[in-house]
């Protein structure tokens, strides 16, 4: 009776072992979805991501950016935000009984530069003229702006015609800032017009907003440019939106005292140049025509809000400047208004 004993004991304990060997250990699959779709963000905005998990057991889901968790963070679904710029790790975990899942996506986090929050003082005006932009204003004069983000943009200084003082003065080139968007009236007496009219909100900036910059190329043989104030600093540009001016636009489209109608043929060529903090060339050149009629098919004038990339300029930027070149030109140069808009400039700052 012993042995029988002994035996059920024996083989109820070795079918325990065998069931418990037998098991197959079943940790999660874990995978993140980037639902936004896109791997960079300016600061503040979000970016939805989404945990696509495969678990026959309950699970544990964890968030965590740059190593820490993020309190609360427990769900499938996760909003990434931050207003520190530069490249964010998004870590997902998943744990369930037997085991731990992980995927990881970097988001990168730039500067956007929407001119929305600039002071009275910095805008151009007080009509379309810009008259506030030459040094016979007087006091209140506008010379420049330099954003928080660090970077500036100036009204070139240059030797005054008449006076022969080195002055600030619009004439000379330099990039202001502005709200105009009279589409109507034609020559340098609406110079701070941009072309465009939201059919929404009315205004001229950007996606509906109401301010952005002007460029003007100037006669000073200096080109504006838009730098970092620390001599010393580099980064990186995405991108930036283009438009032409109401100046421009207009001159091209109906000709004037200065310059002629386009016609087929015809182009208006924006360059971008870049430069490090030692004054040499980086990247390549980024290239957009205001205008453009060179063959039947060719769009023309540019009426809208356009976007350009500029990471072809490198990742070692300390300056862009800007330079014009046209099919109307003549002994002096350039005939076409050599102006242009914009807006909404991402960039990062090394």
């Amino acid at each position: 009776m012993k042995k029988v004993f002994y035996f059920f004991v024996f083989a109820t304990l070795l079918m325990a072992g065998c069931s418990k060997d037998d098991h197959e250990p079943q940790p999660p699959q874990a995978t993140i979805e980037n639902i936004t779709g896109v791997t960079s963000v300016a600061q503040g905005g979000f970016v939805t991501l989404s945990a696509n998990i495969t678990s026959s057991l309950p699970t544990t889901i964890t968030w965590l950016v740059d190593g820490q968790t993020v309190t609360g963070a427990t769900g499938e679904t996760f909003e990434f935000s931050s207003n520190q710029t530069g490249e964010h790790i998004i870590t997902l975990s998943v744990v369930n009984d037997d085991g731990t899942a992980t995927d990881q996506i970097t988001i990168t986090v730039y500067s956007l530069i929407d001119f929305e929050n600039v002071g009275a003082n910095y805008l151009a005006g007080p009509t379309s003229s810009g008259e506030n932009l030459y040094s016979d204003f007087g006091a209140g004069q506008y010379i420049g702006y330099e954003d928080p983000s660090g970077l500036k943009m100036t009204i070139i200084e240059a030797t005054h015609w008449l006076t022969g003082e080195l002055t600030h003065e619009f004439s000379n080139g330099g990039i202001a800032i502005s709200r105009w968007n009279d589409m109507s009236t034609e020559g340098p007496d609406n110079e701070c017009s941009v072309y465009y009219r939201d059919a929404e909100t009315g205004k001229g900036g950007y996606d509906g907003s109401e301010t952005f910059a002007v460029v003007f190329n100037g006669f000073s043989g200096i080109n504006p440019s838009i730098s970092f104030s620390d001599e010393n600093a580099e980064g990186t540009f995405y991108y930036c939106w283009f438009a032409n001016t109401t100046y421009a636009a207009l001159s091209m489209k109906n000709g004037d005292s200065f310059s002629k109608k386009f016609e087929l043929g015809d182009w208006f060529k924006l360059t971008v140049n870049a430069y490090d903090k030692n004054g040499n060339p980086t990247g390549t050149s980024v290239e957009f025509y205001l205008a453009d009629f060179r063959t039947s098919t060719s769009p023309g004038i540019v009426t809208e809000w356009t976007k350009v990339d500029l990471t072809p300029l490198g990742s070692n930027v300390h300056s862009i400047k800007f330079d014009f070149d046209s099919s109307d030109a003549g002994e002096w140069g350039m005939n076409t208004p050599g102006y242009f808009c914009f807006d909404n400039l991402a960039f990062i700052k090394n």
